[in-house]
Formats: structure tokens, sequence, C-alpha cells
């Protein structure tokens, strides 16, 4: 019954780190939904019962949901995110022996992560002069030098640049992290602010705004008319904001990347 199951996945090997990023994001999301929903959404309308309790088995399923991602899955996204790092390193030299001494890591991660790396390995190979040429059928994927693969494929961000000590920072996959999980919330937050996510009754639109501040005064009504900006949403917001602008690429990185495209065109 597993064979199918097994064989699908490994169809998607190419894929695998993506799609283990994706369920990680996943798991941090239900568990910040899980947070306000108890926190807050449940009972921030005007009576005590409101249409967000109908969400309450669901937002369990979700809280057992990514418990079970933090168990299996996120173990194995940060082994294949390590591997993918290694790689990265080992293949950013210039010296046959190095490279040959790597070669039994190097083969075993490529085989691992699939997808272009065979052929960025090979074509290290090449460009080192331990291979003539690429193997046939292989060809070195073109790169997208777009501002958004820079921003997502950055190993020196913002982050890094104002905490050079950190290599976690330095890490491309927790920079995505940083990037999803600031943008959700940000999304969020803004909606909340400029149309509303709580409903004045049951079964109304939602059209009233999750007051932060009321709700931490212990205020008797914890949401007002859209659109409003309380101060601890207001702070939030501008805290996922700069969360946000920090994950992009330094000005210097940028210009690096706009020179070597300048001299790959000339």
């Amino acid at each position: 019954m597993t064979k199918p199951l097994v064989e699908a996945w490994e169809k998607q090997r190419a894929k695998h780190l993506v799609i283990l990023g994706m369920l990680s994001v996943l798991a941090a999301a239900l568990i910040v939904w899980a947070i306000a929903f108890f926190m807050i959404f449940s009972s921030n309308a005007q009576q005590e019962a409101n249409a967000w309790e109908n969400y309450t088995a669901v937002t369990w399923v979700g809280v057992l949901t990514s418990f079970v991602i933090l168990i299996f899955v996120i173990p194995e996204f940060f082994h294949y995110l390590g591997v993918r790092n290694s790689l990265i390193d080992m293949l950013d030299t210039d010296s046959r022996a190095e490279l040959n001494s790597n070669k039994r890591d190097l083969v075993e991660g490529v085989k691992l992560l699939a997808g272009a790396w065979p052929a960025r390995y090979e074509a290290k190979k090449v460009e080192l002069g331990l291979r003539k040429e690429m193997p046939d059928g292989m060809e070195l994927p073109l790169g997208d030098d777009g501002w958004i693969s820079n921003w997502f494929g950055t190993k020196n961000s913002r982050f890094v640049e104002r905490f050079p000590n950190s290599e976690l920072l330095q890490d491309p996959g927790i920079n995505k992290i940083f990037i999803f999980a600031s943008l959700t919330g940000l999304v969020i937050f803004v909606y909340n602010a400029v149309f509303g996510l709580a409903r004045e009754v049951v079964g109304g639109p939602r059209n009233m705004t999750v007051d932060f501040t009321a709700i931490i005064k212990g205020s008797q009504y914890n949401a007002t008319w859209a659109p409003h900006f309380d101060l601890v949403g207001g702070l939030i917001i501008l805290s996922l904001a700069v969360i946000l602008f920090m994950t992009s690429p330094t000005p210097s990185e940028q210009s690096d990347d706009n020179s070597d495209s300048a001299t790959e065109e000339e």
C-alpha cells in the first residue's frame, strides 16, 4: 500500500526541499493561527457566542497537524537544507584537489537533491578541467537573475549586514521562512485594519477590525468598525514590514549582480 506513495515521492525528488519547506511554513502558519484564534478571534465579538466558534474543531485539527509536521517534516527539511548549503559551499571552489576530496559528499548530496544539482556538479568539473565536456543530454539550466530570485536566494541579506556573526541568517532557506512568515502576517494584519476580520453579530459581514490595544487593556469591546488602526496593531504591522525589508539583499550585493549581468552581456 505504501509502495505507490514511495514511488510518487521519489518522482518528485527534485522538489523535495521545496515541498518540505512549504510544509514547514504551513506548520508555522497553523501555529500562528491557533494562537491568534484562541487568544483573539474566538472571543472578539460583541457577545459571548460568535461565528469564530465554528472554527474551533478545525483549529484543533490544525494544531495536531502542525505538531505532526514539527516532529516528522521539519527535521527532514533542515537535513535537506544542510545538504544544499554544503553543496553550495563545496562547489564554490577553484581547487581540483578540494573538489576531489569532497567527491563522496558531493555525489551523495547531488543524488539526494537531484534536479539541477547533477548538472551543476558536472559543470564545475568541466570548469576545473576534470572533464572535457558535459555528459550527453545534460545541460546547466540558465538561472533567473530577476530581483525576486536574487531576493529568495540571497546569503547576504540586510539581516546579515546587521548581524554579521550569525550563520543562521546567512542561510537562504531561513531567509525564505522569514519572507513568507512576515509577508503572510503583514497581509493578515493590514487586511484586518483596512477591511476587518471580526463580525458585529453572528452571521454578519466581517467589517470590524480586531483592536489589539483594546484586547491588551481588557476593554469590554475587542473590535471596532473598519478601517481602524490601533497602536498595537500598527506596531505589529510596522514590525512585520521591517522584518520583510531586512530579508532583502544588501545594496552591495544587488550592485554586484547588476555588474555581473552587464559583464555577461558584453
